[in-house]
């Protein structure tokens, strides 16, 4: 059987968004899909790309609307994962409110 393969990342998207998350411990399908799901409900240009390992998450349009969307779709994946919204370092996901 054929090793399925992911789609490269949007060239416009790599050169010219802007980082908006990086993510850790989660299998490159599974970014993709909520990487493309995030983009779909959002109506933002969203992709991603490894870099050192860690998956790197671009946007362009709307970034705070990309971001809304992109960390609804991960708190499904809460505990199995390390996300942060800066690019070089990777931190527990900070979705939840300060109470």
């Amino acid at each position: 059987m054929a090793e399925q393969t992911l789609p490269d990342c949007d060239r416009e998207l790599w050169e010219h968004g802007e980082h908006i998350a990086t993510i850790v411990d989660l299998s490159p399908k599974t970014i993709e899909g909520i990487v493309k799901f995030a983009a779909k409900i959002s109506g933002q240009r969203i992709d991603w790309h490894y870099v050192g390992g860690r998956a790197c998450v671009r946007a362009l349009g709307d970034l705070d609307l990309a971001r809304q969307y992109l960390q609804e779709q991960l708190k499904f994946y809460e505990g199995k994962y390390k996300f942060t919204t800066e690019s070089d370092s990777v931190l527990p996901f900070p979705l939840r409110q300060a109470e």
